[in-house]
């Protein structure tokens, strides 16, 4: 009977044992170690999280990591080693978090049990002797359009972070290592020179071989190429036609000619009325002064500057090309932006890039009368038309005589939402070479009886590719009519996309509008489908 008894004990012991939540050392004079297996991180960016048991009788934990490989025939506190816990006897218990790590960097991590007048237990270590790694870390405060220019960036940091160098590279190209010095980090800021165009970055900044930020940036457009540059002062008050004419009389005195090109820089977040003034002081049209050919140009450091026409520009003349880039427009009581009835001749393009139009009341572009009217190009690129033809007076594009002669219409990865007419109005003269839309994005465009395009009569071709026709303004909006061809390529057609007549080749999708974009009646058509079509800008990001 005691025999039996005495193995019951046993198996009562064992049992206990059994159910306990540490190793049992061999050496039973140390403590228990932590459990291997149940050793957990979670890491930050310069900072672990580490979970472990309990360990019987422990008072206190040391915690060492390193970014060497650890393991028991290594001494604690090696060169590259941090160790937590050993003076100030700090963790007392699980979880624990470890501090002063480097960001994007391998770690080893191991555990002991510690207490006063007790032998510390063996090492345990975390996944098996395997590192963890910590997260990027990033000290670099965010880049704003105001900190990018076309040859350099203005980078800024956490200054009371520890750092070393900035390397520049372009895609995996160095290109630049820049040591700071002293009053760059103290500052926490530095200019990047040295850099190109509209070419995208990648900055890293270190302290020694740690990485504590990395941020990918792209410099802006460089102001366009013109035989004469001038940056207007920021102090300026408005765009008048002495501004024009002062530029253009020292571009022609500089180059000794009459027939100059010339770029004018407008300052970043300005709003500057643009007119002229007549002996009476009334507002009259900007012009450009024959033979001149000229880029008006938003500089970068901010916001577009807005130009609030209180007139409409005036084309009068001949001329190689007239550009607006980087350039926010606004109806200051011009009505149309382009209302043109004096003669004129623009041999390669009258264009516009990176430019926002905003609710004018009547035409983008309207023509009229009995003279010529000689556009070889009109080009819209990368811009957002917004509730043009507000007070449906005239389509949004209007080539309104028979002495207009347009050579092509081009428009280009833009967006055009909101109109109170017809969008092109061209039934008075082909347009020669046609009407090509690229990845654009239209919305609530075409009232009543209008149309998309209105070519009556003209054997002007119209190409549309890569584009989103969504909602029309009125189920008895029309189409286009054209006598000559019209060529869908890879479009898209909104279910309430509707023409009542005229109704074009494509055949509507299932999806309404509302499917497609995120919010298009408050303006953004982020793209809610997978297919990426239409203005690249509405395009969800990765």
């Amino acid at each position: 009977m005691a025999f039996a008894i005495s193995g019951l004990l046993a198996m009562g012991f064992a049992s206990c044992t059994d159910g306990n939540d540490w190793s049992v050392d061999s050496a039973f004079d140390r403590l228990f170690s932590v459990s291997d297996d149940k050793i957990s991180v979670t890491a930050e960016d310069v900072l672990a999280h580490v979970t472990f048991n309990a360990s019987k009788d422990a008072e206190y934990y040391i915690i060492e990591v390193s970014t060497d490989s650890l393991h028991d025939g290594i001494a604690m506190g090696g060169a590259n080693a941090i160790v937590f816990g050993a003076q100030d006897k700090s963790i007392t218990k699980s979880p624990a978090d470890i501090t002063g790590l480097a960001g994007d960097t391998k770690y080893f991590l191991r555990i002991k049990s510690m207490a006063d007048g007790r032998n510390e237990s063996k090492w345990s270590y975390y996944n098996d002797g395997q590192s963890f790694k910590t997260k990027a870390e990033q000290i670099f405060y965010p880049v704003s359009d105001a900190d990018r220019f076309e040859d350099y960036i203005h980078l800024t940091w956490n200054a009371a972070m520890d750092v070393t160098n900035i390397t520049v590279s372009v895609g995996d190209t160095e290109v630049q290592n820049i040591v700071l010095d002293a009053d760059a980090k103290s500052k926490g800021e530095i200019n990047v020179t040295g850099l190109t165009p509209s070419t995208t970055y990648t900055f890293v900044i270190y302290n020694g071989t740690a990485k504590r930020g990395t941020l990918t940036v792209s410099t802006t457009a460089a102001m366009p190429s013109g035989e004469y540059k001038v940056q207007l002062p920021a102090s300026i008050a408005a765009l008048d036609q002495a501004t024009i004419d002062d530029v253009v009389a020292k571009a022609q005195a500089t180059l000794g000619k009459s027939n100059v090109s010339v770029t004018i820089g407008i300052p970043a977040g300005l709003t500057l009325d643009a007119c002229g003034l007549n002996e009476e002081g009334e507002a009259t049209g900007l012009y450009i002064p024959d033979g001149v050919s000229i880029t008006f140009f938003g500089l970068s450091g901010g916001n577009a500057p807005v130009l609030n026409f209180k007139k409409s520009f005036d084309l009068k003349g001949s001329h190689n090309y007239i550009r607006f880039e980087n350039i926010s427009f606004t109806d200051g009581g011009c009505q149309y932006f382009i209302n043109q009835s004096a003669a004129v001749t623009i041999s390669e393009d009258l264009s516009f890039k990176q430019c926002r139009f905003d609710s004018f009341d009547r035409s983008f572009i309207r023509t009229q009368g009995s003279v010529d009217i000689v556009v070889a190009n009109l080009v819209i690129d990368d811009c957002v038309m917004t509730n043009m033809s507000s007070g449906n007076g005239y389509s949004v594009i209007y080539f309104g005589t028979a002495k207009t002669k347009i050579g092509s219409l081009t428009l280009t990865n833009s967006t055009f939402d909101t109109t109170q007419r017809s969008f092109v109005e061209a039934s008075k003269a082909p347009i020669t070479n046609g009407i090509t839309i690229t990845n654009c994005t239209f919305y609530n465009n075409v009232v009543d009886g209008r149309y998309l395009i209105d070519a009556n009569g003209q054997a002007t071709d119209i190409t549309v590719k890569n584009t989103i026709l969504g909602k029309s303004k009125a189920e008895t909006a029309r189409g286009i009519r054209t006598k000559g061809s019209q060529t869908f390529d890879n479009c898209l057609r909104a279910a309430d996309c509707v023409y009542s007549a005229n109704d074009i080749s494509l055949e509507a999708d299932e999806k309404t509008s509302a499917d497609i974009f995120v919010d298009p009646d408050n303006h953004d058509f982020t793209l809610k489908i997978t297919k990426l079509i239409g203005d690249p800008r509405w395009y969800p990001e990765d």
